[in-house]
């Protein structure tokens, strides 16, 4: 298996495959269901009772192997799909980024770059450690969609020998004198349907599926957050110690080694440990006495991606979701932007929010780490990454959408977004249905995402900026209009919300001459006590202070 196999590789006949085992299995359960109730209706001990009796019992277990085999089939076939979803985003991510540098990707999964465009990328300023990072990093993410494939491969295999040889178990047993424990929605289950779907089942099924499918449940959009969380709580511990395992293991083959491949390797590895750790350490953070809800929890990308929440999304009548931007990861970039620093600027929003909203009115802030922000200036100067993150983003807010409406009813959702997560999340603000998203806020925003408020699926008057003074935030409408849209500080549409961030910012020439700093107050939006930062919590808690 190579590059080039995977690009072929289609999700749709595996899908269909498992909704074709579902359909048979349902009909044939209740065939099966219909015998029993006849067999426990046969009385009496005549030979002409017994041998019907032998003979519906021999075709209702033929009936529960013959259902129980499809459950598995659909299983597996399920599996498979999500898995093969999963390794075309990974590698569409790779190809991606190797087009936007002009890098090429042979069959072997190889990247290189020809010196005609090493020559062009160094006329543009970039040395060649520039040129070799960004290789590096091509080469990293397609290495993680082929490390994918085969683990999916082996996976597959594995379980299709298990079940052709008869012994395969998912703990799934049907007998049609109990009820069959429920199977996975097919892959590529919209979110209603998967909230529809879970919605349906008892108590005791739901949690059989948190126990039994905790890596499942935990990312399926349409599922409430009190299971999601259960079920990410349950994977947390599990892929720390793996986490930890195969960096220790890297380490004690490859200590020697002066391999740029393997030091590559190990930051990914380490970082990997770094993330899952700041993700615990955001959850122990509940000991201030705002409950913590861990709505997403997905390893199955080169980072781990996540989504906190302070208070039950599932229960409050505001829902803000922050869209962070540029250096923010998981993990962080070793001074501050990890999903723990924002879990501070969580609480200064929602409690600011929740005193814009009045008594009685709960706000679940949620830190959407969901997406892979630019690490650079230089992943940042086009909207590939957004463009990738739009797409989860509004994965995400969809599920939380359709989770409240199969639950506790609708609830107001904003997306407060910041830096490059704001042009992420105007862009899946275009992606979203209409009612997902009822208020946008772009702040300290290079650009909207769209050339005109029309094309965003948030209701009229429903869209705000901050800005603060440019000579503080040069990011603001820094990017180019035909790719990162234009300005929301001067679209046309926009609310204005204050760009008060505190004090003017100052900074030194290396002849040490007073300039104002053009960054120093991109990221005072959430400094708490700012009129900007008051202004977008009443957006958040459904009082815009405009």
């Amino acid at each position: 298996m190579n590059w080039t196999d995977i690009q072929q590789w289609e999700s749709a006949p595996l899908q269909k495959h498992a909704t074709e085992c579902e359909n048979k299995q349902r009909l044939l359960q209740a065939a099966g269901d219909g015998l029993a109730e006849r067999l426990g209706s046969l009385v009496g001990t005549s030979q002409t009772v017994k041998a019907a009796k032998v003979a519906l019992h021999k075709r209702i277990m033929a009936i529960e192997k013959e259902v129980n085999f499809l459950i598995s089939s659909a299983e597996i076939a399920s599996e498979g799909a999500q898995g093969i979803n999963e390794v075309r985003a990974n590698a569409d991510d790779a190809k991606q980024l190797a087009q936007s540098w002009n890098m090429t990707i042979d069959s072997s999964g190889n990247v290189s770059i020809d010196a005609a465009q090493v020559k062009m990328l160094k006329k543009a300023g970039k040395n060649i450690l520039d040129v070799k990072y960004m290789v590096d990093t091509a080469q990293e993410r397609v290495n993680a969609a082929l490390k994918r494939a085969r683990e999916l491969v082996d996976s597959l295999s594995q379980k299709m020998s298990a079940l052709d040889a008869g012994t395969y178990d998912n703990n799934v047993h049907y007998s049609a004198m109990n009820k069959v424990r429920p199977s996975l929605p097919p892959a590529g289950a919209s979110a209603q349907e998967v909230a529809s779907w879970w919605n349906s089942l008892s108590d005791k099924d739901k949690q059989w599926m948190i126990e039994q499918h905790p890596d499942v449940i935990g990312n399926l959009e349409g599922v409430d957050y009190t299971s999601r969380n259960q079920a990410n709580r349950i994977m947390l511990p599990r892929l720390q110690k793996q986490a930890k395992e195969e960096l220790d293991a890297y380490i004690a083959e490859h200590r020697f080694s002066n391999d740029p491949h393997v030091a590559l390797e190990l930051k990914r590895l380490t970082g990997r440990v770094k993330a899952l750790d700041e993700i615990d350490e955001t959850l122990k953070m509940e000991s201030d006495g705002v409950p913590r809800y861990l709505m997403q929890l997905d390893p199955s990308g080169p980072n781990i991606l996540a989504a906190v929440s302070q208070n039950n999304p599932d229960e409050t009548q505001h829902i803000g979701v922050i869209v962070p931007g540029m250096t923010t990861s998981v993990a962080g970039n070793g001074k501050n932007g990890s999903i723990a620093d924002y879990d501070l600027h969580a609480t200064t929003m929602r409690e600011a929010a929740e005193k814009a909203a009045g008594p009685g009115q709960k706000v679940a802030m949620v830190s959407f780490f969901g997406y892979d922000a630019p690490p650079g200036v230089l992943e940042a100067s086009n909207t590939d990454m957004a463009q990738a993150g739009a797409k989860k983003l509004s994965s995400f807010l969809t599920g939380i959408d359709a989770a409240r409406e199969h639950g506790a009813g609708d609830a107001h959702i904003t997306v407060a977004s910041h830096s490059y997560g704001s042009t992420t999340a105007g862009i899946a603000a275009t992606l979203v249905g209409d009612g997902v998203i009822d208020d946008l806020v772009q702040f300290g925003s290079p650009g909207s995402g769209v050339q005109d408020v029309g094309e965003f699926h948030v209701p009229e008057g429903h869209t705000y900026v901050s800005a603060a003074p440019y000579v503080n935030d040069m990011v603001q409408g820094v990017g180019p209009d035909s790719s990162f849209g234009k300005n929301p500080d001067t679209m046309d549409g926009y609310k204005h919300l204050s760009g008060d961030v505190g004090g003017f910012k100052w900074t030194l020439t290396p002849t040490l001459v007073p300039i104002p700093d053009p960054f120093g107050s991109h990221s005072d939006y959430f400094t708490e006590g700012t009129q900007a930062n008051r202004d977008i919590a009443s957006v958040i808690g459904g009082k815009p202070n405009v």
